[in-house]
């Protein structure tokens, strides 16, 4: 084999078209991460393995290979329960708290969400912006229904180039909640937005910090819906490629990276994090969760994909699942015969276990409203996070 043929074989970075080399294996991982109703069944598989490379020069991570079809699939029908007002809202608040320190929630015009799951927090920012149009495109059927009965204007498809020349005013703030992870193709989404936005437009995208999970050993944003793992460093670099300039950028507790686009402005640079020793971090990590689990009776609360992945990773499911959002009740992960029962119904049935109590563990990044809610039932045993810290 010529050398131009091993380079050629090379995996080419989405973002700057630098060399792939790998970062992540993770093996047998869900592909779907969120329960379905008990009369759904989803045909095997049920996993599959699943890689990513990183580039080391503007240190973005992505998967080669993935199925297009598959995830559009997911996304529009097995996608996350649409959670009930006062539950799951650290993100929302976190988010609003930024905008506010970027000083964002002016007045406007015309607002776009793009992925805007059940449109809680547009519907909020159309009215602490006073907007008279707020526009909200999300592909998933439940969610959408959610955010239609909010009285946002919902378009239920997925959003891309098909914008130019459609029926949105256009629009003086746009922002995307954990959807740039999930695009296909950026030339695609950045052509619809460009198409969308006035030229003093401000952008606003929330994902997954990179830098911040790897520098921790955290699979949290390794699954299979997220294509893309983005540094600051790619995400600017991204984002300036198609005319938007870095303003401000914050990570959160949680490790999501917020960032400030503005059309046409200039960008510094910025730090390039190292991602030697990834794959290292994750096997320790997973090593030392198999062994703080070996042998308890389990209880997960957090029905998402944090506990289906936290399940494949430590190789077993718990005795038993349980969420405080009561939509998720009565469903099932696909391939598995445990249905997710209510807090107080998991919580009587582990006290009735004798003499060595389950472990609780908060499968969720919403540990702050989970825990009060756990004393408040009367929890006294063991509980951990998702990095196996007892709380």
């Amino acid at each position: 084999m010529k050398a131009a043929d091993v380079l050629d074989a090379q995996p080419r970075c989405p973002v700057c078209s630098g060399s792939g080399r790998p970062a992540l294996a993770l093996p047998a991982q869900p592909i779907y991460q969120h329960p379905v109703s008990a009369e759904v069944t989803i045909p095997t598989p049920h996993a599959v393995d699943l890689k990513w490379v990183a580039c080391a020069d503007c240190a973005h991570a992505w998967q080669p290979e993935f199925d297009k079809m598959l995830l559009e699939q997911i996304y529009r029908s097995h996608y996350y329960t649409p959670a009930p007002d006062g539950i799951a809202v650290q993100f929302r608040s976190e988010f609003f708290t930024t905008l506010d320190r970027f000083g964002l929630t002016t007045p406007r015009q015309a607002l776009l969400e793009i992925g805007a799951s059940n449109g809680d927090v547009l519907a909020e920012l159309k009215t602490r912006t006073g907007a008279a149009r707020a526009y909200a495109f999300e592909p998933d059927h439940e969610n959408a229904a959610v955010a239609r009965r909010r009285g946002l204007d919902v378009r239920e498809h997925f959003f891309g180039a098909a914008m130019r020349g459609g029926d949105i005013d256009p629009v003086d703030l746009v922002y995307a909640r954990h959807v740039i992870e999930h695009v296909f193709e950026f030339g695609d989404f950045f052509a619809g937005l460009n198409a969308t936005a006035k030229p003093t437009a401000d952008l606003v995208l929330e994902t997954p910090s990179l830098d911040h999970h790897a520098a921790r050993g955290s699979v949290a944003p390794f699954h299979i819906e997220h294509i893309h793992v983005f540094s600051l460093c790619s995400l600017t670099r991204l984002a300036a490629r198609h005319g938007w300039g870095l303003k401000r950028a914050e990570v959160t507790a949680p490790g999501n990276l917020i960032a400030w686009f503005a059309r046409g402005a200039t960008t510094a640079q910025t730090p390039t994090p190292s991602l030697g020793g990834l794959q290292e971090a994750v096997t320790r990590q997973r090593l030392r969760l198999q062994g703080l689990l070996a042998g308890r009776r389990l209880v997960f609360w957090g029905a998402g994909s944090a506990g289906a992945c936290l399940a494949s990773m430590v190789g077993r499911e718990p005795d038993l699942w349980t969420d405080g959002n009561p939509a998720k009740v009565g469903k099932h992960y696909a391939g598995s015969t445990r249905e997710i029962v209510s807090p107080q119904v998991a919580f009587a049935q582990a006290k009735s276990v004798t003499p060595d109590p389950p472990l609780l563990v908060i499968t969720s990044s919403f540990v702050d409203e989970i825990l009060p809610r756990v004393r408040q039932l009367g929890w006294q045993g063991e509980i951990l996070d998702l990095g196996g810290n007892r709380l």
